[in-house]
């Protein structure tokens, strides 16, 4: 009981923080809602249980490493053996009885959800448009490229790397990412491939190269 009640204060907290994200820079005007998965200890959905929201990266700080027999995921998740992220994972979905059929019963040991769409939600800039949204957000254009002070993504902070700003940039329909800033962090953000993460270095003030 109360691994399940830590894992429900985290899910508010995670929810409040998504909020207040969207307010600060550019993106749409409304966030999609944080995923869930709930894992039991036992196969048919039976035993303990933990609900986690978007992403653990390591469950053994829920007490729960190993543990997961059967699941019911909310949307596209991947599943892997170690912590972090790493070692053999799974893409898997929907209800899932015995973890075992895909090779991960009793192995699960980070977890993160995928963001449906997350970079189909189109640009927020484009030359000479009017800016609506919030000025701590807005862009400004340079003669090469536009320098975005706050990026987002369907709402949510962007994991840094390279890779994400790169992929930032071309979601704004501009060229690849000449410059970002790393300093900042955030107990949630999402990657270059739609993934959610746990505690991260995000992407500030990244400049974007015109076409």
């Amino acid at each position: 009981m109360a691994s399940v009640l830590r894992a429900v204060i985290a899910g508010v907290g995670l929810l409040a923080l998504a909020s207040a994200a969207a307010a600060q820079g550019p993106g749409p005007r409304t966030t999609p809602p944080l995923p869930r998965v709930t894992l039991y200890e036992l196969p048919d959905f039976q035993g303990r249980q933990i609900t986690v929201v978007a992403a653990s990266d390591n469950l053994a700080s829920m007490n729960f490493n190993d543990q997961a027999q059967s699941a019911r995921f909310e949307g596209g998740w991947r599943v892997c053996e170690d912590s972090g992220y790493r070692g053999k994972c799974k893409d898997v979905a929907g209800d899932v009885p015995n973890l075992a059929s895909i090779g991960m019963g009793g192995k699960i040991s980070s977890l993160q959800a995928y963001l449906d769409g997350a970079w189909d939600h189109g640009g927020s800039w484009s030359p000479g448009a009017p800016w609506g949204g919030p000025q701590v957000g807005r862009p400004y254009e340079g003669a090469t490229g536009v320098l975005f002070p706050y990026p987002l993504v369907a709402g949510y902070d962007i994991a840094a790397s390279g890779g994400s700003a790169n992929t930032y940039c071309r979601a704004m329909d501009l060229g690849s990412a000449s410059y970002y800033d790393s300093s900042q962090r955030a107990p949630q953000a999402l990657d270059s491939a739609g993934r959610f993460v746990g505690e991260t270095a995000i992407l500030r003030d990244v400049f974007c190269r015109k076409r």
